[in-house]
Formats: structure tokens, sequence, C-alpha cells
């Protein structure tokens, strides 16, 4: 009973003296810092901000505006004044009439200066600026003409001759009398008379 005793007395001393486990000493706060530093997550880095790339636009070519064109205003134009008509120096009256379907004759001229009366198709003599008005006795059957040598009608009762519209000649036919002034275009063509209708109705024609 008393070795029991004893044996329990020095287990009981053992213990005591043991030494407390590494497992009961309290944590360092010197170690629990350095390990909470090593385990400190690294300082975050500055996430580089990609550079925004400068994409070269292609500039669209600048139009250039259209200037206005200085449009010249067009010189003015003289407008020729038209000469005044040929103002006639004198004015002839006469009266033909027809032989049958043979022949003209000049029944009255009041000038005398144009052609002899009653003489079958006797010659006429006109002069230049003089303006004549002609009586035809003959009527429709014995259409009146004044023509070229080529045979053109120059003036005519029934055709349509190449001065009817020369302003100067002035051509007026009203059926039964006919006007004109002799031009000097007019003189220049004219070389006999005639009855369109009947052919051996003609006459020489002068212009002096």
């Amino acid at each position: 009973m008393g070795a029991l005793a004893g044996c329990t007395g020095t287990d009981q001393e053992g213990t005591e003296d043991e030494p407390p486990s590494d497992a009961d000493t309290p944590t360092g706060t010197a170690a629990t810092s350095t390990t909470e530093r090593q385990t400190e997550t690294p300082t975050q880095t500055e996430a580089q901000t990609p550079t925004e790339t400068e994409t070269e636009t292609d500039t669209p070519t600048e139009t250039e505006t259209p200037t206005e064109t200085e449009t010249e205003t067009p010189t003015e134009t003289e407008t020729a004044t038209p000469a005044e008509p040929l103002t006639p120096t004198e004015t002839v009256s006469m009266t033909i009439d027809n032989v049958g379907f043979s022949a003209w004759e000049v029944t009255e001229d009041e000038s005398g200066r144009v052609a002899e009366t009653e003489t079958e198709n006797p010659t006429m003599t006109f002069e230049t600026g003089v303006r004549y008005v002609v009586e035809n006795n003959g009527g429709s059957l014995h259409p009146f003409a004044l023509r070229a040598s080529d045979d053109t009608p120059l003036l005519s009762q029934d055709a349509e001759g190449r001065y009817e519209n020369d302003r100067d000649v002035d051509w007026v036919d009203n059926g039964g009398d006919v006007a004109f002034t002799v031009t000097e275009a007019l003189a220049a063509d004219l070389a006999y008379y005639i009855c369109t209708v009947h052919s051996s109705m003609r006459g020489t024609v002068q212009v002096r």
C-alpha cells in the first residue's frame, strides 16, 4: 500500500515537471505579423488602361464649293435703225390697153416721157427713183408683168415677182391698177414688159 502511494506521487511530480507542449504556447504577435506580411496580397498592380488607339479616320476630302461664275453682262448690241423707205422723186400715171390679143398700147401718159401713145408694143422708158401708177384696161384677161432678160418675173399681176416684197419698190396690185417705184436694183434687172397670157403682147423696157 505504501509502495503504490509512492509510485503515484512520483507520477504526479513527473507530470508537473513536464514542460508545456508547443501547442499550448501562445502564438507570438511578431510571428503572426510576419505571416500576415508574407501572405499579404501584393500591392495591386495598376491595370494598364489600354491606350485608345487613334484610328486614323480618313478625313473626307473637302469639296471645294464652286465659286459663283461671273457672268459677263452681254454688251448691248446696237440695233441698226432701219433706213427710211425710198422717197420717190415723182409719181407718173399712165394707162395701157390691149389691142386684141396681139399687142399693148399706151393710151395715156401724163408725163409724155414713158412711151408713144396709140402705138403697138412701144418701148417704155422708166426713170430711177420715179414711181409709176399703171392703169390696166386690159383687165384680168391680160395680166401685166415686168421681167428680166432670162424671163424671171420681177413684178407681175399673176405671179410672184422677185421685187414684190422690196420695201423701196413698194409694189401694189389692186387688180386693175399696179404701182411701183423703180429702184437701181430693179432698173438693173428690167428687160421687157409682157401680157402673161399672150406672149405677142410684149415690148422693150429702158431705164435712165
